[in-house]
């Protein structure tokens, strides 16, 4: 029978998380898929605990290990090598919640004009405290405020299913982006067929340190290659947006009362620009810790799952 899902996970350094990552895979409601673990030169152990793991545990595993060139080449490594009708990227420190390939799967096999699916997430940090969950109701409107920086991102990357074309080279990401990929390859996803959005939480993204989304200097320089790419696609300067973005980042580096100083300066000369990016900002964050808050029994369940 042909494989329906390929799991594409790609790998570097993360031995402390990687077990509980292929758990979340092992532990899925649906059995019809093979899991293709890239590893990427991982210096800490990661290939000898994922090998121990796939050696111990049924399910289609399938390792490649590849001198170290960065998760976005190790994840079209294993696009390479996907031989399934849809395809499943997770990062190997995140963790699925256990129907999330078969939500997604059903949603696709039922829009057959659809060519990706995006799930709600959670995100946690070790202490479990002040977990957040984003759900979008609008693709349009998340890609943009994904774009522009004002929003959360969709988290294709950990928390897409998308359907094989006919033609790889559509489905293949960027190398040349890294913690913009994810976007690149979901602007031009979009423009194949139709996006949907999932109430549903799929997926539960792992706060910890080393992260892409943390380096700001490898965001900045990602996001001069997207603003160039797509600006004229949202109708909308996104280098600007951007620029507001990171001095709101830098302005909270400096303490409460720095931040609180800005802002009333801001106010003060009626700077309504980076005063409504300020706003977009702490209102998606306030909406996460919401939405965070009625889902946390949920959420505190799936990640017990972990513990047995």
């Amino acid at each position: 029978m042909p494989t329906d899902i390929s799991i594409i996970i790609p790998l570097f350094n993360k031995a402390e998380f990687v077990v509980d990552t292929l758990k979340s895979v092992l532990y899925q409601d649906t059995q019809n898929w093979e899991c293709i673990i890239v590893d990427d030169g991982s210096t800490d152990g990661s290939l000898r605990i994922v090998e121990e793991f796939c050696n111990t545990h049924s399910g289609d595993w399938k390792i490649f290990s590849v001198p170290n060139g960065g998760q976005t080449k190790a994840r079209n490594i294993g696009i390479a090598q996907a031989s399934g009708r849809y395809l499943a990227f997770l990062d190997a420190d995140d963790l699925w919640v256990s129907n999330k390939l078969s939500t997604q799967f059903n949603c696709l096999e039922a829009n057959p004009m659809a060519i990706l699916v995006l799930s709600s997430y959670a995100i946690f940090s070790p202490s479990l405290k002040r977990m957040r969950v984003v759900r979008s109701k609008n693709f349009e409107k998340m890609l943009r405020s994904w774009a522009d920086m004002s929003g959360f991102g969709g988290g294709l990357e950990s928390v897409g299913l998308v359907r094989r074309t006919k033609d790889l080279c559509e489905l293949f990401f960027d190398e040349d982006l890294s913690t913009s990929s994810g976007l690149d390859f979901t602007i031009r996803s979009a423009q194949l067929g139709e996006v949907i959005l999932l109430k549903k939480i799929g997926l539960l993204y792992r706060l910890s340190g080393g992260q892409w989304h943390t380096n700001i200097h490898e965001l900045s320089k990602n996001a001069t290659v997207i603003a160039q790419r797509y600006s004229s696609f949202f109708e909308l300067s996104l280098k600007e947006r951007h620029h507001e973005y990171y001095f709101w980042v830098e302005a909270r580096k400096h303490g409460r009362l720095h931040l609180i100083r800005t802002f009333l300066d801001d106010v003060t000369h009626i700077r309504l620009s980076r005063l409504k990016m300020l706003y977009w900002l702490l209102s998606r964050n306030l909406r996460a810790l919401c939405v965070g808050w009625l889902n946390r029994k949920y959420l505190l369940k799936q990640l017990q799952i972990f513990n047995n």
